[in-house]
């Protein structure tokens, strides 16, 4: 089953299937920018399985790709809780919602990636990605190899509690697999199959994986609640209507030049033979 495929299998689960927050007769935490109450048909604790070499790109619609490997960037290599760095060195400009006045997510994603701590193996003071890129070297079989960006500690003072936010890496053979263990999840914004958050943690694999010396492995998404908000289900219902591009077949290229995971840039990554339907979506953005 292809990406496409498992997007509109999924997509029809959860219309046909999904339980409706609103028959609950209670009001939700998220609310559109109006501040109506934003509800969802969801289904719980569902995954999807991406295989060695399958790039996680759905072209039913157009994924915007290179913002969703600055985001990685800005995360994991800048270590940057920072909206207004990423607007300003990135250029994406969609997280104004959620900064404070001091124009950070509090105590959230990039901030927690630079926190410094003992590692567990050395005894040595380091930070997740760089304990994880050292033990993937020296001691691959570790089985304690996670990236968390939630700290129960922190969680109140995290402007947004992020959503994808655990990582776990495992190495057979020449192969690094990777599982993404995420919260909750908008269908239709970013966490379909192939949507930006499956295509950035398959980035991410990648650019791990190649300072590690390993090859991607197998990727699995696990997504706890899995949901549609209902002013987006007429959308949906066009999309998996579509018919995709036969010459569609993504590829990502990633500069083989770089050894040092710092040393990336949105400059060494490339995708061929991406042709992903051009309809232009207003997709709304529940706070």
């Amino acid at each position: 089953m292809n990406v496409n495929d498992k997007y509109i299998k999924i997509a029809k689960d959860i219309l046909n299937n999904g339980y409706d927050e609103e028959s609950l007769n209670e009001d939700v935490r998220p609310v559109w920018e109006n501040g109506e109450n934003a509800y969802t048909l969801y289904l719980p604790q569902q995954f999807v399985r991406y295989e060695k070499g399958e790039v996680p790109l759905t072209s039913l619609r157009k994924i915007a790709w290179k913002s969703a490997i600055k985001e990685i960037l800005w995360i994991y290599q800048d270590r940057s809780n920072d909206v207004d760095l990423l607007k300003e060195k990135y250029k994406v400009n969609y997280w104004d919602s959620w900064k404070n006045e001091k124009g950070n997510l509090g105590k959230a994603y990039g901030y927690q990636i630079n926190k410094e701590f003992k590692s567990p193996e050395t005894g040595k003071i380091t930070n997740q990605i760089d304990r994880l890129i050292s033990e993937l070297k020296n001691n691959p079989l570790n089985r304690r190899l996670i990236i968390n960006l939630i700290d129960v500690d922190d969680m109140s003072e995290m402007t947004l509690i992020p959503c994808a936010f655990l990582t776990m890496w495992t190495v057979t053979g020449g192969y690094l697999n990777l599982t993404l263990i995420q919260r909750s999840g908008d269908f239709l914004a970013a966490a379909a199959p192939g949507g930006i958050n499956a295509f950035q943690y398959y980035v991410l694999l990648r650019m791990i994986s190649q300072v590690t010396g390993y090859k991607a492995g197998d990727f699995v998404h696990f997504i706890q609640n899995y949901h549609i908000y209902k002013k987006h289900i007429p959308s949906i219902k066009k999309i998996i209507n579509i018919k995709p591009d036969s010459r569609n077949n993504p590829k990502l290229l990633i500069n083989e030049d770089i050894k040092e995971f710092k040393d990336f840039s949105i400059d060494d990554f490339k995708l061929e033979d991406y042709y992903p339907d051009q309809t232009k979506y207003d997709i709304d953005i529940a706070l």
